[in-house]
């Protein structure tokens, strides 16, 4: 019996460590508002033994009625993370989640969310909500649990159901001005400006020193975003990747959007080819090559605006 009793212990100690909710000690709610906090991401370059994936910038905005969060993460657990976080700031109930597009590490995390709140809202671009519910959702689960492994594990495709308009949203309160972009970072985007608190959440449109993968991209569209959300004057910018802060991280992103078709525009007009301009771009942009992504995305940035500008001389 006495050999049992060990057996027992060890499985029941190894079946624990097995479901012990991950850790990320050193993130905290950031409060960057009267009522509004972001929980950031640390640098992308992390171990991910210790990110687990938590790579963008959920925020949460404390009404009188409810919290409402913009953007979530990359899996249930970190789900069950921001959870943690928010119910550490207040006791509210989640009512409201805006989703900034669909690439995975800014919806997964829903999950958790909707299984604390069942009645909460989730609310994205009607694009996103098409695309996922007609097959992008199992890319992306695919992308993310190759990517995260067993930090993926229990995820699921919890898709916003809500469709987003161009309007204001009024919550407990609080004024939420949703505008909806086309073409920008992708087809799917949308920018939550907090009007009372002057704080603006780009998504992925706006990245601090962080080259971000393009999906369904368009450059002039997220030039054109960009240039949106300088006219809204915020007072502090919620980005998708990076560290967020003031409006300098707006005017940053607007001149790299403006340089990259610049330059590609001034090679195809001499004649060159994608590949054969890529090293000249590349030496334009030495400034920007210690920014996370760049040597991943820089390829990519000035093939998809040589197609871009052919496509918009037809």
């Amino acid at each position: 019996m006495k050999h049992y009793s060990i057996y027992i212990s060890i499985f029941i100690y190894f079946s624990v460590q097995q479901v012990h909710a991950l850790e990320w000690p050193n993130i905290q709610p950031k409060k960057i508002g009267t009522h509004t906090y972001v929980i950031e991401h640390g640098p992308h370059d992390e171990d991910p033994k210790v990110s687990h994936g938590f790579h963008n910038n959920p925020g949460f905005v404390i009404t009188d009625t409810g919290v409402v969060v913009i953007d979530t993460g990359s899996s249930y657990e970190i789900g069950k993370m921001i959870l943690r976080k928010i119910k550490s700031v207040t006791s509210k109930p989640v009512t409201h989640i805006f989703t900034t597009h669909f690439h995975g590490d800014h919806w997964f995390a829903n999950q958790a969310l909707v299984e604390a709140y069942p009645d909460v809202r989730t609310i994205a671009h009607p694009k996103l909500i098409s695309l996922l519910n007609n097959g992008e959702d199992k890319f992306w689960l695919d992308v993310f649990s190759k990517r995260l492994g067993k930090d993926f594990a229990g995820t699921k495709a919890v898709i916003p159901n809500t469709v987003a308009e161009n309007k204001d949203y009024i919550i407990g309160g609080m004024t939420f001005q949703v505008t909806l972009f086309d073409k920008a970072h992708t087809a799917t985007d949308l920018m939550v400006n907090v009007i009372e608190e002057k704080i603006l959440f780009t998504g992925d449109i706006i990245n601090n020193k962080h080259f971000s993968f393009m999906g369904h991209g368009n450059f002039k569209g997220a030039y054109e975003a960009t240039q949106k959300a300088l006219a809204m004057q915020p007072v502090y910018v919620v980005v998708g990747h990076g560290r967020s802060g003031k409006i300098h991280l707006l005017e940053e992103f607007e001149a790299v959007y403006h340089k990259i078709r610049s330059e590609v525009g001034k090679y195809s007009e001499q004649g060159l080819m994608d590949y054969e301009m890529k090293p000249k771009v590349v030496a334009a942009f030495d400034k920007y090559k210690h920014w996370s992504g760049f040597d991943a995305q820089i390829g990519r940035y000035v093939n998809q605006v040589y197609t871009e500008l052919e496509n918009e001389a037809f």
